[in-house]
């Protein structure tokens, strides 16, 4: 007996140990898989919003699914609680693996379907280990343990913020998989000790005292939902505006989502105070009218002072939203905020990815998630629920903001110029029509002109094409030696390339966008009155490559954004590829590298090496315009990609200075015999640090 009474002493001892260690490991591992996965879809759905989009309403969904599996297990009695969580744990071991990442069309809801297929089980399971552990802890007598808010936020934070940093650096995708089906082993190897401990050990007679979570009121409830829809809005909103100008991946994504989950964990840490609300109300405030200022409703490039606004925006509401959801909820009922939280979080990423993009041709959705999140801090400020109070208060806020976004539009094509947006889950395109030109923007990034003044204009390559840059300059070399060129460029763009085809001439561009389709067609005139045969192809470039057998003089690869290309189009695989297509020809690989905070030519560089390929980076400046070529002209930054044998010769096709220094051009070589190894990029390792430069962008202006 006295043995026994000291064994039930140490497993209850040991209970809330084990609390404390399994409930951050399990929320680590769910946030862990969060990033991989979006990565792992990027080339699947071509770097497409619906990515992210459908990840985050997939971890809403997984998340709801965990509490309302923990909230129907609450109710059974132990041992039935135990088979059912060894069975799940079971079944989560063995089914997890990674969605497959070949070539889809864009959808949110192909990407729920893809992520359930593969990892919800898993996910379930992580992500009820937490509520189903602080029921146990009730009933043992610990009637609100805050603390486990507290330390699965942490748990979370910490994989957000070691993905980007540590994990995408250091690891392969198979070491990290291992690594994490290893850990999700262990967390139900615990959770079912920590079962059978509370089995051993729980007091029904506790149980059945503890206190009763008052029910919810449908007014609640309903704000409940308005609150964290407003919050996941706002988030992927910020994070939208983040891929548009550093590319889409981990390091966009962690920022707004850690901040979000930093705002839970300070909100229901058990010292949040009413003064710390009205604070927020006024930083919200504050934020919303610093970014409107900065950047508001126009294509001004996101900058580290827009960037800081930006995070501010996003922790502000984040914080407002979810201490609004702790002061207005009953004490004994907050156990059940990250169900309502879960549910108003999935209604509104399905909101922001499947009904915004049809509703709002323009980004705005995160300026008005803030406005509306702002108004109803205000109402709870008030205490006034009356409609007019609402109505009075709502446009006290919105007619400021709209006003200023308004007159931003109106002046953001200046001149009298006619301004066409165009959005999906794609994103979203400007096309600006005046008299003297057409330009095609990408959020924050140019991506081509048209001048129009007359025909012999029309035809002109300009911005990044023009004759003399690097691109243009090896067109005009192959196009002199080869009386037939075959070339394929992935990225349509207005299809400005398509001015350098001849009649024998065939270009094939790849784009997955059908909104560049249609504006190539219908705004720009480079592809319908080209002299050659230009075949518009809506597909992946890298999935159309490994599918063709078709031999290229010239692979373009030219899906540029401000942080440079995607990582999964310049993999070692992917070269590979490219390399297949353009040997019997004897054809080249030209790299579009110009970017505002990336240094491509170390990585592809280092890449090409691997299969004996060279590179020659090559930066051209061109001051002006002549009477016959380089019209609209801007700085570039090109690579080379070809067989040693070839340098030489292609050296030689650039001067250092040409036309009286009208025309400058440097070349980048590396001679040294190594090369780093953490540069190459292979499909299961590749990450945005390897040359992004973050600390650049935040903080030098």
């Amino acid at each position: 007996m006295e043995h026994s009474a000291r064994s039930g002493k140490l497993m209850a001892q040991a209970f809330p140990i084990l609390a404390r260690i399994l409930v951050p490991l399990a929320a680590f591992l769910a946030f862990l898989i969060l990033p991989l996965l979006g990565k792992q879809l990027v080339p699947a759905f071509g770097g497409s919003e619906s990515s992210w989009l459908g990840c985050v309403a997939y971890f809403c969904l997984a998340f709801l699914l965990g509490q309302a599996w923990a909230a129907w297990l609450a109710g059974k009695r132990p041992v039935v609680q135990m088979s059912a969580i060894a069975a799940l744990g079971l079944v989560a071991v063995i089914t997890f693996r990674l969605p497959a990442n070949d070539a889809a069309p864009a959808g949110i809801v192909r990407v729920l379907w893809r992520l359930a297929f593969a990892t919800l089980p898993a996910l379930v399971l992580l992500f009820s280990t937490g509520p189903i552990i602080q029921t146990w802890l009730r009933r043992r007598g610990e009637v609100l343990p805050y603390y486990l808010h507290v330390i699965a936020s942490l748990g979370s934070l910490a994989a957000l913020g070691l993905y980007p940093f540590f994990f995408e650096t250091s690891l392969f995708l198979p070491e990290l998989t291992f690594y994490w089906h290893g850990c999700l082993l262990i967390v139900a190897g615990m959770l079912a000790a920590a079962g059978y401990i509370f089995r051993q050990t729980s007091d029904e007679r506790a149980a059945a005292s503890s206190h009763p979570a008052e029910q919810l009121t449908p007014g609640f409830l309903l704000l409940g939902l308005w609150l964290s829809a407003l919050a996941i809005s706002g988030l992927l909103g910020a994070t939208h505006h983040l891929t548009a100008e550093i590319g889409s991946g981990p390091l966009a994504w962690a920022g707004p989502l850690g901040l979000y989950l930093f705002s839970f964990m300070v909100t229901f840490s058990g010292r949040w105070r009413r003064w710390m609300t009205l604070s927020t109300l006024v930083w919200l405030a504050v934020s919303l009218t610093g970014f409107m200022v900065t950047k508001g409703f126009t294509a001004v490039t996101v900058n580290h002072l827009t960037a800081w606004w930006l995070f501010s925006l996003t922790a502000s509401g984040s914080f407002l939203a979810n201490a609004l959801l702790q002061t207005l909820c009953p004490a004994q009922s907050r156990g059940k905020i990250p169900l309502l939280a879960a549910t108003g979080g999935l209604l509104g990423a399905l909101a922001v990815g499947i009904l915004v993009p049809h509703l709002l041709v323009r980004p705005t959705e995160f300026l008005l998630a803030s406005v509306a999140l702002l108004t109803t801090g205000l109402l709870w400020l008030t205490g006034r629920r009356e409609p007019a109070t609402v109505a009075v208060i709502a446009c006290i806020l919105f007619a400021p903001v709209l006003g200023l976004g308004l007159y931003q539009a109106a002046h953001e094509g200046g001149g009298g110029a006619r301004m066409l947006h165009l959005r999906d889950n794609y994103g979203h395109l400007m096309v600006k029509t005046d008299a003297r030109s057409v330009v095609l923007s990408s959020e924050t990034t140019t991506r081509a002109s048209q001048l129009t003044m007359d025909e012999a204009a029309r035809h002109r390559p300009t911005l990044y094409y023009t004759e003399n840059s690097g691109l243009g300059r090896v067109i005009e070399k192959l196009a002199s030696d080869r009386p037939k060129l075959s070339v394929g460029v992935a990225g349509l763009g207005a299809g400005t390339l398509a001015a350098y085809a001849r009649a024998t001439d065939t270009y094939e561009f790849w784009d997955s966008d059908p909104k560049f389709h249609r504006v190539a067609r219908e705004n720009f005139t480079f592809v319908a009155e080209s002299a050659g045969t230009i075949n518009l192809v809506q597909r992946d470039a890298r999935d159309a490559l490994e599918h063709s057998k078709q031999d290229f003089d010239l692979l373009v690869i030219d899906a540029t954004t401000p942080a440079g290309t995607p990582a999964y189009l310049l993999t070692r695989e992917a070269i590979a590829t490219y390399e297949i297509r353009l040997a019997k020809r004897d054809g080249l690989l030209v790299i579009h590298a110009s970017s505002r905070y990336s240094k491509l030519f170390p990585v592809v560089e280092a890449t090409a090496r691997t299969l004996g390929l060279v590179s020659l980076g090559v930066t051209t400046e061109i001051s002006d315009s002549t009477a016959s070529s380089d019209w609209d002209p801007t700085r570039t930054d090109y690579i080379i990609v070809c067989r040693p044998n070839q340098i030489p010769a292609i050296s030689a096709w650039f001067q250092a200075e040409e036309d009286k220094g009208r025309v400058k051009h440097r070349l980048t070589t590396v001679q040294a015999p190594l090369f780093n190894q953490q540069l190459i990029w292979r499909d299961d390792r590749n990450a945005a640090l390897d040359n992004f430069e973050l600390g650049r962008y935040l903080f030098e202006p």
